[in-house]
């Protein structure tokens, strides 16, 4: 782990974080932490959580496939948006989430691939404006009120394609946005390989300049780490940049050691957490939790504030048998839970979340 994992590691627990100091001023009577200095400080042990129980706003978007349309006359397609309320307590342990599906708004637009749209996968805060990705056509939407104003378009692969990228994943990271899909070969049934689109991830800047990225010996190595070569695989719909910890985190929907197959992908949910530095050359995987229904899998996880990116919130999405759920949890990056599985109400699939920052 080495010294500064091991410093950083105190604030895994959250009731732990008032022992950081007396940490430091051990290591610093060993001479550990004066050796340590000549190397930069990693931005990891500046960061100080919030000790007071306090409130967030919460917004959850959703990406219905099919059921996104609406009658055929007017040409007009809609995603959910849910708003929220997450509650948590000075010392991390009480976290608790409500939502208010009365206020529930349709976010509209009349712009679709072949008859689908809307199809939001995730949701962010970039240059003032909340984004959301469209799965289907491969537009970035700014969401304003119920409003989905075109912004950025995104096609597959390595950029010379006629499709739309099927982007599943947002991350922030140096003042840009990062896009992906699911980061995994498209096979037939003999398994031969049909496409890697979904290999290659997409960097857009504040003024919508996008460059396109081959990410395949990075999805590789991450599959490889977490224990899944091909032909088996992850799908990635929950992934993060953390710029406390300066490291990526991904949280697959699925995980299997076998081929893909689309009936048994449906009970393939998974709860590792994989972790990689910023060249990915050092991983680590985590549970969060013991794995009891693989119906459900991660389709979306956000940082809670004030926690020094070391709780978060996830959404968990189900799609078995023609029917779809959502639920919402709590967890650190140690896999320790603290808010088991709670349904959103109704049988819609929410895919993207976004906590308000005060």
């Amino acid at each position: 782990m080495g010294l500064f994992g091991l410093i950083s590691g105190v604030a895994h627990y959250p009731n732990m974080w008032s022992l950081t100091f007396p940490v430091l001023v051990l290591l610093s009577g060993f001479g550990l932490l004066r050796d340590a200095q000549a190397a930069p400080m990693p931005q990891e042990l500046i960061c100080v959580p919030d000790v007071v129980d306090r409130t967030y706003d919460l917004i959850a978007i959703t990406d219905m496939d099919k059921d996104a349309g609406g009658s055929p006359s007017d040409w007009t397609w809609r995603a959910v948006k849910r708003k929220g309320q997450l509650t948590i307590s000075g010392d991390g342990e009480k976290i608790a989430v409500n939502w208010d599906p009365s206020a529930d708004q349709n976010v509209t637009t009349h712009l679709n691939v072949k008859g689908r749209a809307m199809e939001l996968s995730d949701l962010a805060l970039f240059n003032g404006h909340l984004i959301s990705p469209d799965d289907k056509t491969g537009m970035i939407y700014q969401i304003e009120g119920q409003k989905a104003i075109p912004w950025v378009f995104l096609n597959s692969g390595p950029g010379n394609t006629t499709n739309g990228m099927k982007a599943e994943w947002m991350a922030l990271k140096d003042g840009q946005l990062y896009v992906g899909g699911h980061g995994t070969e498209y096979r037939a049934k003999d398994g031969s390989i049909v496409s890697t689109d979904s290999m290659w991830i997409k960097i857009v800047s504040a003024d919508g300049a996008v460059q396109h990225k081959d990410w395949t010996k990075n999805y590789e190595k991450i599959r490889d780490a977490a224990g899944f070569p091909a032909p088996g695989y992850l799908t990635h719909e929950a992934v993060q940049w953390s710029k406390v910890h300066h490291r990526w985190f991904f949280i697959p929907r699925r995980h299997s050691k076998k081929i893909y197959d689309e009936e048994a992908d449906e009970r393939r949910g998974s709860n590792k957490i994989i972790s990689a530095d910023e060249n990915f050359d050092d991983f680590y995987t985590i549970d969060i939790g013991a794995l009891k229904d693989r119906k459900r899998g991660f389709s979306a996880f956000a940082f809670i504030p004030g926690t020094c990116d070391e709780l978060a919130l996830g959404i968990k999405s189900v799609e078995f048998k023609g029917t779809t759920e959502s639920y919402i949890t709590a967890f650190d990056l140690m896999g320790n839970i603290y808010l088991e599985d709670q349904r959103l109400q109704g049988n819609l699939k929410f895919e993207g979340l976004y906590i308000v920052k005060k």
